[in-house]
């Protein structure tokens, strides 16, 4: 195997690198990188293979006209899902294949998606509040218990994205923080005697923690084939489970019920 360090294969090499961790990080499936990925080394000549562990990715780039190869390899340094960046990128791949765009101009499309102002945080905690009252209200749960679990997934969500974003928290601890929260909260139905579904809001006031996507993702990569990703999702979903269930725990403790 011969490196090419200094060429253009070597640029575009690192450029997919860093694309294919980027949309790793923002929750896309092992499928989607890979097609996205040699979409790209495609329009530029090249033909790419991917593979992704546990801490890092790894990019084997093959240079059609050459035959040089090229291996990168960069750190995933952690997960924030969006899949408006996911999508922005993957129409910036077909736009790569189809229109003929040049590496430099691909590159800085690159950047200022990555760099693009996401969704307020305020905006986003609405949305988790509403969509975890929905859920009480899916399994029977009246307007008082919707009306607690808005209010304790509010101030659970809150507190994990600030202890995560602003002060470094690991994502684990802050888990077990923000279920601790939201559980107390939620305990309230049975403290004041609110509502006639105290148990329905005591359930569904931590289903905002639950990792969906890395659960969903991880059954994607095992029936794909990717079985070192998709044990490595499902380890990592597993891990942030018990931490919600053990935040759950101690939220209940903390509130001598004795109803579980």
């Amino acid at each position: 195997m011969r490196t090419n360090k200094g060429s253009n294969a070597g640029m575009l090499g690192t450029f997919l690198c860093s694309y294919a961790t980027t949309l790793l990080e923002c929750g896309a499936a092992t499928v989607r990188i890979e097609k996205n990925v040699g979409r790209m080394a495609e329009a530029y000549g090249g033909n790419a293979e991917v593979s992704i562990y546990p801490r890092h990715v790894e990019v084997v780039l093959k240079d059609d006209e050459s035959g040089t190869t090229e291996v990168c390899s960069k750190a995933i340094s952690g997960s924030v899902i969006n899949y408006s960046t996911v999508s922005a990128l993957s129409k910036l791949s077909w736009n790569c294949l189809d229109r003929r765009t040049p590496l430099p101009v691909a590159m800085r499309q690159y950047r200022r998606i990555t760099h693009a102002a996401r969704i307020p945080l305020w905006a986003v905690t609405l949305l988790a509040a509403l969509a975890n009252a929905s859920f009480c209200r899916l399994f029977e749960g009246d307007g008082q218990a919707m009306g607690i679990v808005f209010l304790a997934t509010v101030c659970g969500f809150h507190l994990r994205s600030v202890l995560c974003r602003r002060h470094g928290v690991d994502m684990r601890i802050a888990t077990i923080l923000a279920a601790c929260v939201s559980s107390v909260l939620s305990c309230s139905c049975y403290v004041f005697d609110i509502g006639s579904t105290p148990d329905i809001a005591l359930g569904t006031s931590v289903l905002y923690l639950i990792p969906g996507i890395p659960y969903l993702n991880a059954v994607s990569d095992l029936i794909n084939g990717h079985h070192i990703c998709a044990m490595s999702r499902f380890v990592h979903a597993i891990t942030i489970t018990v931490c919600l269930s053990i935040g759950l725990y101690l939220g209940l403790a903390l509130m001598s019920f004795q109803g579980f």
